[in-house]
């Protein structure tokens, strides 16, 4: 609106300088015309050098030439050249001589300022209105603007009820979402807590292969479920780390140890490769720990042979440095854009054929974030993936 509402303004000042132009000329030309027949008359060719009789002649003369006859004539010679140059719009036409006041018109010219022959006469022109004109001549070009204005505000009108729906939406399905995951989560702690009363009554029953499995699905179903909310309350901004100071190596060999039955179920092996020394930072023991859970459980589902997971800590001066590497299926350059996005999965192997709703690494880098950290990819198809976690050692 700003861009044409100044495109307007400035189209509108030259076409006034044109209609200016325009009515200075045909003024111009009526009066050239007008002295040329005023000198025949006289018989001068030039009244700066006429004789002392010429000049005489021409005072003569001059006191009675703008007769009525002789203005109304000037006028008819006016409206022509008006006509001649295009504009049609009313004026009105007034005389002053040297003993009026200065010329008040808005186009003021001297009809003959030659002082010998007493001739000192204005003509003096006013047009009524000159919109009429400048509308004509901006016409195409408002209409133009209109037409912009209003396809313009249609499209943005269309665009942001589009945007509006979709916002509903996507509010909707999140909270359709939300309030899901926190209904299951319900009858899985029920299932965690019946179970672990099972075996208290029954000790027996935790060597027992099926209910291993009931824990071991229901814990992971947890743990995604877990991972949505965690996700849904980031992006709505309502929840904050709780940090402590943590030891790095211990959580990690937690989570090590705790995988152990998924990692024998898949005839896989873990190599770490830890300093002695305690390395503690500052974090949320419970989201590093699902971190490392993830990427654990990742190389052991893309791999079509038997995984081996290889696992290095280094301390360096302000961070740590935690690397995972894996011999699966590898990651594509192209996958490697997407795979930190919600609900985005290689589709490459049997990896179709993995469990998972898509979400553990993009899990993974929104926690690294928190941390003021950062998680970054190395892998090439068939080559295995190298993953590196980078943390600051100081608060956060």
């Amino acid at each position: 609106m700003a861009f044409q509402i100044s495109w307007l303004n400035s189209s509108r000042k030259l076409i006034e300088e044109q209609f200016d132009q325009k009515v200075t000329m045909a003024i111009g030309a009526t009066l050239s015309d007008f002295n040329a027949e005023y000198k025949t008359e006289l018989n001068i060719e030039d009244l700066e050098t006429c004789s002392d009789d010429d000049v005489i002649k021409c005072i003569d003369v001059g006191e009675s030439f703008m007769t009525e006859s002789r203005r109304e004539e000037l006028k008819e010679n006016l409206n022509g050249y008006m006509g001649c140059y295009g504009i049609d719009e009313k004026y009105s036409v007034t005389f002053f001589n040297e003993s009026s006041n200065s010329c008040s018109s808005a186009y003021c010219s001297s009809i003959s300022a030659d002082a010998k022959c007493n001739m000192d006469y204005k003509l003096g022109v006013s047009f009524l209105s000159r919109q009429a004109y400048l509308f004509d001549k901006m016409k195409f070009m408002i209409l133009s603007s209109i037409l912009i204005f209003i396809l313009l505000a249609t499209v943005s009108f269309i665009i942001l009820n589009a945007l509006l729906k979709q916002k509903r939406l996507t509010e909707n399905n999140i909270d359709f979402f939300n309030n899901t995951a926190h209904e299951l989560k319900t009858p899985l702690t029920n299932i965690s807590l019946a179970l672990n009363l099972l075996h208290r009554k029954n000790a027996f029953l935790k060597e027992d292969k099926y209910t291993r499995i009931i824990k071991s699905e229901s814990t992971k179903l947890t743990q995604q479920i877990e991972r949505v909310l965690f996700l849904s309350k980031m992006e709505n901004g309502d929840y904050k780390l709780k940090t402590t100071p943590i030891d790095i190596k211990k959580i990690l060999s937690e989570v090590i140890e705790n995988m152990g039955m998924l990692i024998e179920e898949r005839n896989g092996s873990i190599n770490v490769d830890f300093p002695k020394k305690t390395i503690t930072v500052l974090g949320d023991a419970y989201h590093l720990s699902n971190v490392f859970r993830n990427l654990i459980d990742n190389a052991l589902k893309y791999c079509d042979d038997n995984p081996i997971i290889s696992i290095s800590l280094e301390e360096k001066e302000n961070h740590i440095h935690l690397r995972f590497d894996d011999n699966g299926i590898g990651i594509s350059k192209h996958d490697q854009c997407h795979i930190f996005e919600k609900f985005q999965r290689v589709n490459t192997g049997n990896t179709r054929d993995a469990k998972g709703f898509g979400i553990g690494l993009s899990y993974v880098k929104t926690v690294m974030q928190m941390h003021k950290g950062f998680i970054r990819v190395n892998s090439e198809p068939n080559m295995g993936a190298s993953f590196e976690l980078l943390i600051p050692s100081k608060a956060i």
